[in-house]
């Protein structure tokens, strides 16, 4: 299971219209059953709670921990931020930056130096970005040469970084693909998806059905979520799921491993999809 990748940004935080966290004793539980799903990899950040510090604290060895840094002012202002993690550091696997301002604010030797100390410290880094310009500003400095990766939203109604990946051939192992379930929709019923577009249903609606030629439904969503997963995942673009409980976590691993029947290629459908632009469409 090295293509999923857990997330817990709900675990301790109300996330995506989920009113429950999880306690302690529930996250210790779950961390002590996800190795035995064959899955090795969590995401987490210090914006998640304190989700960071039991995970640090109660994952398996066995576990590779990604975590995010938010804003920060200045390399000295970097530096405290990782000295927060302590003896922490020699757990975490990749550092993102997760200011949606990052690419802008920084100069190109400045970003080079994080770079370089991220490396130091032995971890990967690592971009959270939520536009095509900051991808293409972040790729263009770190080119298939390095071995920076980049954390983005793709999913049925956003395929517009997919399309532009594969147009700038960014090596797929690179990318790691969040809100791919596009924040819980395809898990509501039917009556419940209108209103999570209260002032652009109809014109998603029509969108989606014209590109996928089926219904905007629960079932089609789920459906064609689990397939452009599947396509994801031989492409080996690893996906990122957020999860509360072992159930949900078996079933996304068995749903990843069926086989949904589309009409289509996904290659074809990114590069001719009209897709919804912003992923912010999504008010849940």
């Amino acid at each position: 299971m090295e293509n999923i990748i857990l997330g817990s940004a709900g675990w301790r935080n109300k996330y995506a219209g989920k009113e429950n966290i999880l306690s302690k004793n529930e996250i210790r539980t779950l961390l002590l059953e996800i190795p035995k799903s064959g899955i090795r990899h969590i995401d987490t950040a210090p914006s998640y709670g304190d989700a960071e510090k039991i995970i640090l604290k109660w994952a398996d060895q066995s576990i590779r921990i990604d975590t995010k840094l938010d804003k920060f002012d200045d390399l000295q202002d970097f530096y405290n931020k990782l000295k927060k993690l302590g003896r922490s550091l020699n757990r975490i696997h990749t550092i993102y930056f997760h200011d949606p301002e990052i690419i802008q604010k920084n100069s190109p030797s400045e970003l080079f130096k994080y770079y370089e100390e991220v490396k130091k410290i032995g971890c990967n880094m690592g971009f959270s970005l939520y536009d095509l310009k900051s991808l293409n500003t972040a790729y263009s400095l770190f080119p298939n040469n390095y071995d920076v990766l980049f954390q983005l939203p793709i999913n049925l109604l956003d395929l517009k970084f997919l399309k532009f990946i594969q147009e700038n051939n960014i090596e797929l192992d690179r990318i790691i693909a969040r809100s791919i379930f596009s924040r819980g929709l395809i898990f509501l019923d039917d009556s419940q998806i209108p209103s999570c577009f209260p002032n652009n249903y109809l014109k998603v609606k029509e969108l989606f059905e014209k590109n996928y030629q089926k219904p905007f439904s629960q079932k089609s969503l789920f459906e064609l979520t689990f397939s452009l997963i599947k396509f994801c995942h031989k492409k080996e673009i690893k996906t990122l799921f957020g999860v509360n409980t072992i159930a949900e976590i078996h079933s996304i691993i068995k749903n990843t491993q069926k086989n949904f029947n589309v009409n289509f290629e996904w290659d074809d459908m990114i590069q001719q999809s009209k897709t919804i632009n912003k992923i912010e469409d999504l008010v849940l």
